[in-house]
């Protein structure tokens, strides 16, 4: 096990708690106007961080790369893993000097069940936060940023970095459309003037989401993270329209203000909703991942690029609980 693994193990927070573990690392860079160098803090979550590992002395390059971020591939015991470098993504001029290089690392993720390096100047430390720390960015930069929120943590603005969103940009497998999946599967009679709840933080994927189950005939109603979804669900508690009104909930897990585990967990815990199906649909859903989630009682976990087997496993899910 290496010591990173070893490290989450250590700090493995109980289910639904609404907090993070988050790695905070730094990319170190020239800047051409003030003429000094630079450095900039960046966070990712714990749970996606497989291990870090020292820069590769072989890379093997890659004459088609989308990306000039893609430097190459590198042998990881038995993986063959991509090389992406973030500072060349952020178009930073890298702090090339000797002693700077001596401090590179490249962080091991896993995303949607694929391995990924990702070239770091350095990393600091690890902090456990809560998702109410985290605030998603101002909606002028969301839709183009290669961010997903900002926390403050000692004092240091942290940016939490979208790695979903750049490997989306590198890999064509990891995009998920709507448009690539029969649907073969539809709503039940009594279904349809129900709705399907979500909770999901990127606005690309919640409108994945929503053509894929619109064409399948339900309606949705979207939230934008899982705090927005709780106090929908809130709401229809004081009117009396619940069971009228909710058919299940879709949630990401990674969210600002309130996760998919803990929003999964307040769900469950509440007798006016726990007979509500709730699917987790991540970019996170791996073997730890997996036994949060049903820990929190989650009725499915499936990772984004199964767009295409989501309707037939909400219906899975509604039957069940029917049954």
């Amino acid at each position: 096990m290496s010591q990173t693994q070893s490290r989450q193990s250590e700090i493995l927070l109980k289910s639904g708690t609404n907090e993070l573990e988050i790695i905070t690392f730094y990319l170190q860079w020239f800047d051409p106007t003030k003429k000094e160098v630079c450095k900039t803090s960046y966070g990712i979550n714990a749970a996606k961080v497989r291990e870090l590992v020292a820069m590769p002395e072989k890379l093997t390059e890659l004459p088609d790369s989308p990306s000039a971020a893609m430097k190459g591939v590198f042998l990881l015991r038995d993986r063959t893993i991509p090389l992406i470098d973030l500072c060349e993504w952020f178009e930073y001029e890298a702090d090339l000097s000797p002693e700077a290089r001596a401090k590179w690392v490249v962080i091991v993720s896993e995303i949607n069940g694929k391995f990924f390096g990702f070239v770091a100047h350095g990393v600091d430390k690890v902090y456990r936060v809560s998702w109410k720390e985290i605030l998603p960015p101002p909606d002028i930069v969301s839709h183009y940023s290669s961010l997903t929120g900002v926390c403050l943590v000692d004092n240091n603005i942290i940016q939490m970095v979208d790695f979903e969103k750049i490997i989306a940009s590198i890999d064509p497998s990891m995009v998920i459309d709507s448009a690539a999946h029969a649907i073969t599967v539809r709503p039940d009679a009594d279904q349809v003037h129900k709705a399907v709840v979500i909770a999901e933080d990127s606005k690309l994927i919640q409108e994945q989401i929503i053509k894929t189950l619109d064409r399948a005939g339900y309606r949705v109603v979207a939230h934008s993270d899982g705090l927005d979804a709780w106090n929908y669900l809130e709401a229809l508690r004081e009117q009396g329209t619940i069971d009228t009104e909710v058919l299940a909930v879709i949630t990401d897990i990674e969210m600002p203000r309130m996760d998919g585990h803990h929003l999964c967990l307040r769900i469950k815990e509440d007798s006016a909703f726990n007979k509500i199906p709730v699917m987790l649909f991540s970019s996170l859903i791996n073997d730890a991942a997996r036994h949060k989630g049903e820990s929190v009682g989650a009725d499915d976990q499936i990772t984004k690029p199964e767009l295409g087997q989501l309707v037939s496993r909400l219906q899975a899910c509604l039957h069940k609980r029917q049954g």
